[in-house]
Order: structure tokens, then sequence, then C-alpha cells
């Protein structure tokens, strides 16, 4: 089943300027479909028009649920929601049954939720990554600098779906709490600096 590719990049302590690294060096993804989820409370807003301002991609925040993803854009997971991301369900092509059916598409969607914090935090990392775990299409896990081990459960959680980890080199986090916890329990693919994952999601995307 043919569908966008799927990056998801996670951080707090440090994550923003991380992401600046990153834009720096990656200026075209493709067809492919980034979430960006980062821990900041409700009362934070305006990080999509920060972000912008390092990168000519589009950012997008999401005002709805679901919110249709467009490829080639970045989606911000808004202050104070989970992000989850899913794919898009159509009605079946099968013969009609007394209850009308729906089979899986290979659109990609993200799901905002109230649901309680996860290691004090919403957005989760950890939920983000280990639901992009379950879409269809190829999935990247980017886990930034953090100050908890938020992410490195998710991290496991692609990896053991066959999609690709992508890790902060810990020398250049500001808080490698979630680094070191996802080193414990993934070989990860790659690890870099900013800049460096910039540039190998450049290559990865084209």
């Amino acid at each position: 089943m043919s569908g966008p590719d799927v990056v998801v990049i996670g951080g707090s302590a440090g994550g923003i300027k991380a992401l600046r690294g990153i834009f720096e060096t990656l200026v075209d993804i493709g067809n492919t479909v980034v979430f960006v989820v980062l821990h900041r409370a409700p009362q934070y807003a305006g990080l999509d028009q920060v972000l912008q301002g390092y990168t000519a991609i589009p950012i997008r925040e999401p005002t709805s649920s679901p919110y249709a993803c467009t490829p080639g854009e970045v989606i911000l997971a808004p202050a104070g929601y989970h992000l989850l991301a899913g794919n898009d369900r159509r009605r079946s092509t099968e013969p009609q049954t007394p209850i009308e059916q729906y089979e899986t598409g290979p659109g990609v969607r993200a799901h905002l939720t109230l649901d309680p914090p996860i290691l004090c935090s919403r957005p989760s990392l950890d939920a983000a990554f280990s639901s992009a775990a379950q879409l269809v299409n190829s999935v990247t896990a980017v886990l930034l600098s953090c100050a908890s081990e938020d992410g490195a459960r998710g991290c496991e959680d692609v990896k053991g779906a066959g999609g690709r980890v992508v890790l902060q080199d810990p020398d250049s986090c500001e808080a490698a709490m979630a680094v070191n916890a996802a080193l414990r329990v993934v070989d990860p693919d790659h690890i870099a600096d900013p800049r460096g994952i910039g540039q190998w999601l450049s290559e990865a995307c084209g």
C-alpha cells in the first residue's frame, strides 16, 4: 500500500534549539509528512511561528481532529494535547454486509486527545511515536534533547514495527535523559547532532 513516508520528531528541554539545527540543513521533505512534538504547557502558544522562522517548509498546527495531513508539510502538536498519528479510513469495496465495513488507507491524519499526561507531559513523545508505529506507512522516529525518559518506549515501538530510529548525539543534547534511555532499548539507525540529523533526513526524504 503506497502512501507518504512519516517522520515523527520529538523533544523537550533543548528541543527548539535542536529543531533549528535540523531545519537549517533540511530544506525539502519531498512527499513526507513530518510531525513535531515538543513538551510545552497550554499557555505557550505561537511555537509554530517561531519554528516557521527557521524554515521555508510549511508548518501547520491542527485546530481540528482528525486533521488530514498534507505531504510536504510539518504538523506541530498543539500545546496541551496529545498528538496521535493515524491512517485514513475508507468505505470497503467488498460486497455489502449488514454492517458497513471500512478499510485502512495510506493517507495520514493527526488525532488530538486530552487523555491524561504521560510521564507528566501532554503532548507526549511516547504517545506520538507509538501511534506512528501502527501506521501502514514507512515511519522514522527522531528523538531529540529531553529531560525525561519520554520517547524511549515509543522509539522501541517504532523499531519493533520495522521503522527507523534516529537519535540526537547525547553530547550535543542540553538534556540527554531520553536519548540515553532510548540507547538502552534500541539499536538506532543513525546518531548525529541536529545539523547532521537534518542532512540525514534530507537524504531519506529525497
